[in-house]
């Protein structure tokens, strides 16, 4: 049994790799094939603006980061959010080391080092994927009738209202389903687990915010590039959410690929298609410098609040 659990996860990895690279070599080609379309928009990018979309992305991932050491201090408040916010900067850069559980084995280790309760910092790490999981869907919900817009109807468009509408009433039910189902997937008995309904609501706000924000970025990384318009931008902010889950549910690392293909097919009739081949591939260089940033600066601010208590 464990040696077919085994060949299964190889499989899924493999496929996972070979997935993110035909998407990545098919984007690739077309950027090189359209590059001198393209090239305008390098030689005409704006760089103080893209050095501010770089910040606002680095202030996104800390409040990420945010979010989950808020979670798990909830738990176990044995130490400083500054703290576990430490943990999260340190473990998520391990993200791409190749496997794909080192950020979350980073987590654990670091955690129990520090003499957390296993039990809270699973329970954590389940509440965060939770939590983008479901706040990035709600993007989904809205993004769903303009995708179908020219096939909507009152009364279609009445059933979208409506299903919001009971998604948020039931949500906190939803959050528990889900509790339970990465708990198996974690082997983390959780059935003692209590989440009031308030505070489903004020962690999902949380997660939306973020979301909200880092959508706000990736206009401001557009706009060193080229002017568009509010509706454009809507669409960006509507539309990383939801290539974000779908990289972060595929098989492929970190979602490579995938996350790229998505972002591009949500985007495909708003943007010119050289325009749209330049985000897709700079959104990801945008977030890795993002995290580098918040990482040094984050780090270096740790360390030194660190040196003073001495």
């Amino acid at each position: 049994m464990k040696e077919k659990t085994s060949l299964k996860k190889k499989i899924v990895k493999i496929g996972g790799i070979l997935l993110a690279a035909v998407i990545l070599g098919f984007m690739v080609k077309e950027f090189i094939q359209n590059w001198q379309d393209i090239r305008p928009y390098l030689e005409n990018a704006k760089l103080g603006i893209l050095g501010i979309a770089i910040l606002l992305y680095a202030a996104a991932f800390l409040a990420t980061g945010y979010n989950w050491a808020y979670l798990l201090w909830r738990m176990d408040s044995r130490l400083e959010k500054r703290e576990y916010l430490h943990i999260h900067m340190v473990s998520a850069l391990a993200r791409y080391i190749p496997g794909g559980i080192w950020n979350i084995v980073g987590k654990a280790y670091m955690c129990t080092e520090k003499g957390v309760e296993k039990s809270a910092t699973t329970a954590s790490m389940i509440l965060e994927y939770v939590f983008q999981i479901l706040s990035s869907g709600l993007f989904l919900l809205f993004f769903l009738p303009v995708l179908i817009q020219e096939f909507l109807t009152p009364i279609l468009t009445a059933g979208f209202i409506l299903i919001t509408i009971l998604i948020l009433i039931f949500l906190p039910w939803i959050v528990r389903i889900g509790i339970k189902i990465l708990g198996k997937v974690f082997r983390e008995d959780l059935s003692g687990m209590q989440i009031k309904n308030r505070y489903v609501y004020q962690i999902l706000a949380q997660y939306v915010g973020v979301w909200l924000f880092t959508g706000f970025g990736l206009i401001v990384l557009v706009r060193a590039f080229e002017n568009i318009s509010w509706l454009q931008g809507l669409y960006l902010m509507l539309s990383y959410p939801i290539s974000w889950v779908a990289g972060f549910l595929s098989p492929s690392p970190n979602g490579m690929g995938v996350r790229e293909g998505v972002l591009r097919l949500l985007l495909g009739e708003r943007y010119s298609y050289e325009l749209l081949l330049l985000i897709t591939l700079t959104t990801r260089i945008w977030t890795i410098l993002g995290e580098v940033v918040a990482f040094a600066g984050f780090e270096s601010y740790y360390h030194l609040r660190t040196k003073k208590r001495k």
